[in-house]
């Protein structure tokens, strides 16, 4: 149930930000456009204290929600890795977190962002980063099938559609917007989040928050057989099923490994449990 619900409102985050870059009419604007203003870096660079904090507060509750629900370019990755793994029983397997280079791009990252160096700063924020890709290679597909509709329409005598200029941008801006769309889509396809839990300055933030969230998933050593199911099916490959231990900086809480587990071995609840009352 709970990897259903989070699928779903993904699914629908994901579908109408995409549509806001896309939307060459301004209409769509009018009603999700304060998707935009929820992200979390855009939220931090306009001041935005109350959206802050509410995702800072999220995220100490429910851990990487945000990552795997608000962020477009983390949903884009899992896209791509359900396209990649599609067949593949067993796609992951765990691995250690690559913290120097985590930490090491965060600290770049925010040297960039005070030294106001805007370039670096877009190359490496999620949603900057996906709204480059949208706008420079989805939007002219998205526009040649509009002018397409248009085309059809006005020999049908109908002017429900009407064409618009296909332009692109600058020829910098295209390449990095392309080499940004194959590194996304090769890591993903290979190997998940990978570049959500490597290279995202967001998501180590955030990472560093969800270590102290208090729901999260949890491993009843009792229970576990040892199967190493959910280990394999981890796209954030953050399950050490030989310890029974969840490397929660890394964990996006997309319950696959709930609905893996057949032992019943694996649970998404609180961290801290009320002492039962003693029999009176």
């Amino acid at each position: 149930m709970l990897r259903k619900i989070r699928l779903t409102l993904a699914i629908i985050c994901f579908t109408l930000i995409t549509l806001l870059f896309l939307d060459f009419s301004g209409t769509l604007h009018a009603w999700f456009g304060w998707l935009a203003k929820i992200q979390f870096l855009p939220a931090v660079l306009a001041l935005n204290a109350g959206i802050v904090v509410l995702l800072i507060a999220l995220t100490l509750i429910f851990g990487r929600v945000y990552c795997s629900v608000i962020c477009p370019l983390g949903v884009f990755q899992d896209v791509v890795a359900w396209f990649g793994k599609r067949g593949k029983k067993l796609p992951y397997s765990y691995s250690p977190a690559r913290s120097w280079v985590r930490y090491g791009v965060l600290g770049f990252f925010t040297i960039a962002l005070v030294a106001g160096i805007g370039s670096i700063v877009a190359l490496l924020a999620p949603y900057s980063a996906y709204g480059r890709i949208a706008n420079n290679l989805f939007a002219p597909l998205w526009q040649w099938g509009n002018n397409l509709l248009a085309h059809a329409a006005e020999r049908a005598n109908s002017y429900a559609f009407y064409e618009v200029d296909v332009w692109m941008k600058s020829l910098p801006t295209f390449l990095v917007a392309a080499a940004t769309f194959a590194v996304l889509v090769i890591l993903a396809w290979r190997n998940g989040r990978t570049y959500c839990n490597t290279i995202c300055p967001v998501g180590t933030v955030l990472g560093v928050l969800s270590r102290y969230s208090l729901f999260r998933v949890t491993i009843d050593a009792e229970k576990c057989n040892g199967c190493s199911l959910c280990s394999r099916k981890c796209k954030a490959a953050c399950i050490n099923y030989k310890e029974h231990e969840v490397d929660y900086s890394r964990c996006v809480a997309c319950m696959n490994c709930l609905q893996t587990c057949k032992q019943g071995a694996i649970s998404y609840k609180p961290r801290y449990k009320r002492p039962a009352q003693e029999p009176t």
